[in-house]
């Protein structure tokens, strides 16, 4: 028995339990239990709609529209069926038929899960739980990633930097631009996310309504399906196997791999900025960042959401690769694999919590950004050697090359190179050499701004 943090397997119930606590709502037993009860009751009311079964009161179906919300004794009660039965759906069919045992509803009881398999119910509440905890924590924690990385990169979109292209000094740049690059990759990735919808099914054991027509064959069993699904605001799938296709699923998980890779990216460099002195994490001096070398402040939280998110991208290639496949109609292999899913979004999670954190407490070292763009004049051999090819000058390229390549060229080298080529070429320095970038950054942080509001 679990007495204590301490003594959790997972990290996700342990060291990071308070900043998972919150999936446990959609993702824990208990939650699966709740949203299958909640796809049960859906079914018993369309049932009466659609008259195979009696009208049901106002009072009952006041009563129905409760019965999801479990406390820890009936929790307990299914999971003693469950003992029982080894089938932990046909634990909640023997858990409801007892409770409606009970109540004014005990002439309907054969009613619950009728004609229907387990996967009806499995396909719908497990998309529920994914929807529900996008919507409520996911969805959010990314929209304020979006909204720390726009706010620096607004306040830094004119600071001139040193850009590197295969490791090596290239031409400069500003530091905002650079965070917005990433920002308009995510917000293409959100758009996605902001459009997508599971789709679902309710057509019996193999896809063919068999047990539903051959009870009542005068009934519209494919439009009580389709209410039943777009119901939870799912697209309907009429014709399957047993179980509803994962490609919904593999488009999803896609889109969170694809996300996260992203922001993978974004750690790694902002990582390698701080190691080059140009950001500094402000607040974290009570921090230790080693046992041994007292001075280290480490880079932590870029650190944790890198690992997290690879984790739960590890976790996502794994889905993508296994929900897909099912042997003949149906086999029950995926069927502990979707219990993972909370899993997957728990690393998402802390992953978010703490590169939002680390964002938070950026800071920005003009002096040593400014000294690394300017420590040479080299990076603007490019502007050289185009102005002289506007001028005529074939082997410019060439030239600038031989001067620039191991060797270091000063103000004054810049100087003597230009004064007789043009006033705008001499005028040209590491600070001002930005093209349309500063220009490009802000038009691209109002356009992540404008997103942000319809997120």
């Amino acid at each position: 028995m679990i007495i204590d943090d301490l003594q959790s397997l997972s990290p996700l119930d342990g060291r990071y339990k308070n900043k998972t606590v919150l999936l446990r709502k959609f993702f824990s037993e208990a939650a699966l239990i709740s949203y299958r009860i909640k796809v049960e009751i859906a079914y018993i009311k369309l049932l009466s709609k659609y008259n195979v079964l009696r009208s049901l009161t106002k009072s009952e179906l006041n009563f129905l529209n409760q019965l999801h919300i479990l406390d820890l004794k009936k929790l307990k009660s299914i999971k003693k069926f469950e003992n029982q039965t080894h089938h932990d759906v046909k634990a909640i069919e023997y858990f409801l038929r007892d409770t409606f045992q009970k109540t004014s509803l005990k002439n309907i009881s054969q009613y619950i899960h009728f004609a229907i398999t387990s996967e009806d119910i499995n396909n719908l509440s497990y998309r529920m739980m994914i929807s529900d905890s996008l919507k409520e924590v996911i969805v959010p924690e990314m929209k304020n990633i979006l909204i720390d990385l726009n706010s620096f990169s607004s306040h830094h979109s004119s600071l001139a930097m040193l850009a590197r292209t295969h490791g090596q000094a290239a031409i400069p740049t500003t530091l905002g631009k650079e965070f917005v690059v990433f920002e308009l990759r995510l917000i293409e990735i959100l758009s996605e996310l902001k459009e997508f919808k599971f789709k679902g099914k309710f057509n019996g054991a193999v896809g063919g309504y068999h047990a539903m027509h051959f009870s009542y064959p005068k009934i519209n069993w494919k439009n009580l399906s389709k209410d039943i699904v777009t119901g939870f605001n799912f697209e309907h799938i009429d014709l399957t196997t047993q179980i509803a296709p994962a490609d919904d699923f593999v488009k999803l998980f896609s889109i969170f791999h694809r996300f996260n890779n992203i922001l993978i990216g974004l750690n790694q460099d902002i990582w390698r900025y701080i190691s080059d002195g140009w950001l500094i994490q402000a607040n974290k001096e009570k921090f230790v960042g080693s046992s041994t070398m007292p001075q280290k402040i480490n880079p932590i939280e870029f650190e944790n959401s890198e690992g997290n998110l690879s984790v739960a991208n590890s976790l996502f290639e794994g889905f993508i690769r296994k929900l897909p496949m099912s042997r003949l109609q149906r086999d029950l292999s995926e069927s502990t694999v979707l219990r993972n899913f909370g899993s997957a979004f728990g690393y998402c999670l802390i992953a978010y919590k703490s590169l939002i954190s680390g964002v938070k407490n950026l800071g920005v070292d003009r002096f040593h950004i400014s000294a690394s763009l300017n420590e040479n004049f080299n990076i603007l051999l490019e502007a050289w050697q185009t102005e002289l090819r506007k001028i005529g000058d074939s082997s410019a390229y060439e030239k600038a090359a031989r001067m620039g390549k191991n060797k270091t060229i000063s103000k004054n080298d810049w100087k003597n190179l230009t004064k007789s080529i043009s006033n705008n070429l001499s005028s040209l320095n590491p600070e001002n050499y930005l093209g349309l970038t500063i220009k490009l950054a802000r038009e691209s942080c109002k356009k992540v701004e404008k997103f942000i509001k319809i997120l």
